[in-house]
């Protein structure tokens, strides 16, 4: 059954005002915290009363997107259910339990399990599709500059500031559009990949200390178990980025962080980064994870922290030897 919906569809169903819950995935990033809350701001403007929920913490450097609003899902009951960035439902993480009720999915994943009706389009980021459907329903002109602030933080996010092969000529073409609103895009990037909290700086001096190199150096992998994080004062958030540190060492081609979970220590969060043409999110796929070509998370279950490590080196290696 094929439940995929147009943007006009979409934007038909979003101008219903409906009582909304907009999920995004665990280990937030810029691209679904500002993908919720700008759909947020449009949803609001039709009549709708809105709240965003995540499973993990948001990095306190982004409450410029958040504006100090809290994520967590406290157990209300909503009309209508949205998932935004969200490839599948292991992706929402302790929340998982809620993509039943998802109604709509709104994500630019190629490897889009599809759980809900879904609107997807291919694009750098999925900011980009909430622009396109702003403009959709003809309502840019009405929106506050922290609309534009949320579209400009996930599309840089998602593009590494514009630098990935992922961006596009629309990629650009929407990115001028946003920027011309007045917002002070050298800001929102110097906060994404400039600004660091002292958490940030420990987990970055323990990477480097504890990552472990196998198949000849070209597959790097970091783990953080719960005591590493208590040891060291160290967030969740802190380490949401900390793969891209390890993809950077010469010879590397495909990096991993691992995280293991507070709430169930046999469950590790994978993010994966790939430097050549290696497909990670197949790779993701096949433990119901998911995400881009070169980008891609999934969770392990695993019974020690060396099982998941060795199960990453199985699943990633054999890519990476095919390379």
């Amino acid at each position: 059954m094929n439940n995929k919906i147009t943007i006009s569809q979409l934007a038909g169903k979003i101008k219903e005002p409906k009582n909304t819950l907009i999920l995004c995935h665990k280990n937030p990033d810029p691209d679904t915290l500002g993908s919720a809350f700008a759909l947020k701001y449009i949803l609001s403007y039709f009549g709708s009363e809105v709240n965003c929920a995540c499973a993990d913490m948001v990095a306190g450097k982004f409450s410029f997107i958040t504006k100090g609003v809290e994520l967590e899902y406290k157990g209300k009951e909503y009309e209508r259910y949205i998932a935004v960035d969200v490839a599948s439902p292991m992706q929402l993480g302790d929340l998982e339990y809620l993509s039943p009720r998802v109604d709509i999915t709104i994500d630019h994943h190629e490897m889009n399990t599809r759980f809900s009706l879904y609107y997807e389009d291919f694009r750098a980021s999925n900011c980009e599709n909430i622009y396109l459907l702003a403009k959709e329903l003809n309502v840019l002109d009405k929106m506050p500059l922290n609309f534009y602030e949320c579209l400009y933080a996930g599309m840089s996010a998602d593009t590494g500031g514009f630098r990935f092969s992922n961006v596009t000529p629309d990629t650009m073409k929407i990115a001028s559009e946003v920027i011309s609103h007045g917002i002070d895009h050298a800001e929102i990037n110097r906060i994404i990949f400039d600004s660091k909290t002292m958490g940030e700086i420990r987990a970055q001096k323990l990477t480097y200390e504890k990552m472990q190199l196998f198949l000849d150096g070209k597959l790097s992998i970091i783990m953080f178990t719960n005591d590493m994080k208590s040891d060291n004062q160290i967030t969740d958030a802190d380490i949401g980025d900390i793969v891209n540190y390890i993809r950077s060492i010469e010879g590397v081609l495909v990096a991993v962080s691992l995280k293991q979970s507070s709430r169930d220590e046999s469950k590790f969060s994978v993010s994966s980064r790939a430097n050549v043409d290696i497909d990670v999110s197949m790779i993701c796929a096949k433990i119901g994870g998911g995400g881009h070509k070169r980008a891609a998370g999934a969770t392990i279950i695993a019974s020690s922290p060396e099982e998941a490590i060795k199960r990453c080196v199985e699943l990633f290696g054999e890519a990476i030897m095919n390379n």
